[in-house]
């Protein structure tokens, strides 16, 4: 019995020691993203000519602001604190249904009456599967676009699938499936928190944070795979969750197709995945127990097995070999570069390469290999160029407040039968009220998750929550720092962002508790009758 103590609190401190190490690096960066999100903004223009440019942010606006929230919101946790749990109980669920219906309806709304439709990328992968339910796959061949995008051939699957179902090029059924997978990620989120906080407070106020997130509404109505990818990886933290609170292999069935099919949809959810799996390791190692290791390999092995799945199904239908695309490594040289003053931003570097091997693999990508060394080697000699580069990367990517969202849903400029409220929320006055709001609201989320992390960094945090707690704030620092080298784009890091809206409603608590800390010491020591 004192030998299996001994070894409890060994795996305690060993699992303390790794989430403090965690903490540490997201802390880094969420401190970058609060520091220069108070001082900077990107603004997406009217006129779309220019994609972003930097203006400056007015730091003494920031406290106006913060300040009179942290106040309003404490007031009214200690509200709400003095209710009896029933009643929260009810209020909380009350909050979760009015918002999950708030979704469905007004966010259905928006989807409806929003005329974008899908060019570049989004219309070739959605005409690749009208195609290939038709029984064409002349873009599955070597230099081909699915040929050489093969991360595709997911969403191809789904499209096609939805096609077959509803027709051919119907992206309305589509769409709508997204305003579902928001409201399923909206309920997940407030049951993540449920469980974790053992209160309902913070899953209130983290629908307010959903159902005010512009981006993410804004990207309701794009054809491409980032808003169901986002929407699976959060209904995924939820049934991991669960999972691990109660035991039950129930959420399984939830938590494993959520994932093979979030990597269908965006292949760089492998890198949430990893996250996963770093989180239910430390389940492992915290409750000395095999079948959370099981679960992880599993959570490994199953999206695998299902994209090597999709890969077979479309050599068999296609006639093509699959694993002939433009090998990765050419974006993360593009990644690397200066393209008109911007960096890493698309250029067409991977498919030039490509295309100038004769869609030759080996070669192709020994050039990018040569290319990265090359570029590594002027950042040694030059490292202010370096920490300049990665600084205005990763300011361009995280600080657009609204991700790019209406500049990569602004194809219908031509359209004559849209409503004046659409014309200007893109082109005119309500297209700056947005952006200023989606400004100051980001603001907050990036200031709000800094003062979490302070907490857990300093508070009993790191031990008393489970690792299933902290398995989104590592993903996003997975994608922070796999921003830093892939293609900059806006769009890439919003599910990121999304996954950080989990822990902004628990930065209200740092200026909570340290009131009740000052209370507290005030009563100590100056008591008053």
């Amino acid at each position: 019995m004192q030998e299996f103590r001994k070894s409890t609190i060994k795996r305690d401190k060993i699992y303390v020691l790794l989430v403090t190490a965690i903490l540490l690096f997201v802390f880094l960066a969420v401190f970058f993203l609060a520091f220069y999100g108070c001082r900077y903004s990107y603004y997406s223009s009217q006129d779309y000519t220019q994609r972003i440019y930097i203006r400056k942010d007015k730091v003494w606006i920031w406290l106006l602001v913060m300040i009179p929230l942290f106040i309003a919101v404490g007031y009214l946790s200690y509200l709400f604190d003095g209710v009896r749990k029933e009643v929260q109980a009810r209020i909380g669920m009350g909050v979760l249904l009015v918002s999950c219906v708030w979704i469905l309806t007004a966010w259905s709304f928006y989807v409806w009456n929003n005329p974008y439709y899908p060019v570049g990328d989004q219309l070739i992968v959605t005409a690749a599967a009208s195609y290939a339910h038709n029984g064409t796959f002349d873009m599955f061949c070597p230099g081909g676009y699915i040929g050489m995008y093969q991360q595709q051939k997911g969403l191809v699957l789904i499209y096609e699938f939805i096609f077959m179902i509803f027709g051919d090029f119907n992206y309305e059924a589509a769409k709508q499936l997204h305003v579902f997978l928001a409201a399923g990620a909206l309920a997940a989120g407030y049951h993540f928190l449920r469980l974790h906080t053992q209160k309902y407070f913070p899953g209130i106020l983290f629908c307010g944070f959903f159902l005010l997130c512009q981006p993410l509404l804004l990207y309701m109505p794009y054809i491409y795979g980032d808003v169901p990818a986002t929407s699976l990886c959060m209904i995924l933290f939820w049934a991991l969750t669960a999972f691990e609170k109660t035991g039950n292999k129930r959420y399984l069935a939830v938590a494993f197709p959520a994932a093979s099919l979030a990597v269908l949809f965006r292949t760089n959810t492998w890198i949430i995945l990893i996250a996963v799996v770093i989180g239910l390791l430390g389940t492992a190692l915290k409750r000395g127990s095999g079948k959370f290791v099981i679960t992880a390999l599993l959570m490994i092995l199953l999206p695998a097995v299902s994209v090597r799945a999709v890969d077979k199904l479309y050599e068999v239908r296609s006639g093509y070999e699959s694993g002939i695309g433009i090998p990765s490594i050419l974006w993360i040289a593009m990644g690397l570069q200066e393209t008109n003053g911007a960096p890493g931003i698309y250029n067409r570097y991977q498919q030039g390469v490509f295309e100038k091997y004769e869609f030759e693999q080996e070669p192709a990508a020994d050039e990018g290999i040569q290319y990265i060394s090359n570029r590594l080697e002027e950042f040694r000699a030059d490292p202010i160029q370096a920490i300049d580069f990665f600084k205005r990367k990763q300011q361009m990517q995280w600080l657009e407040p609204l991700f790019e969202s209406l500049y990569s849903t602004h194809s219908f400029q031509e359209e004559k039968d849209v409503h004046e409220w659409v014309k200007s929320l893109y082109y005119g006055e309500i297209h700056d009220a947005v952006w200023k709001f989606a400004n100051a609201y980001q603001g907050i989320v990036y200031v709000n998750v800094f003062l979490f992390v302070l907490i857990g960094l300093f508070g009993r945090e790191k031990r008393e929550k489970d690792s299933t707690f902290w398995i989104p704030i590592l993903a996003f620092l997975g994608g922070f720092l796999f921003s830093l080298i892939w293609e900059s784009q806006c769009r890439y890091v919003l599910p990121y962002f999304v996954f950080m809206l989990l822990y902004a409603p628990l930065g209200f608590e740092f200026p909570i508790r340290w009131w009740r800390k000052s209370r507290n010491l005030l009563t100590k020591y100056l008591p008053l009758h």
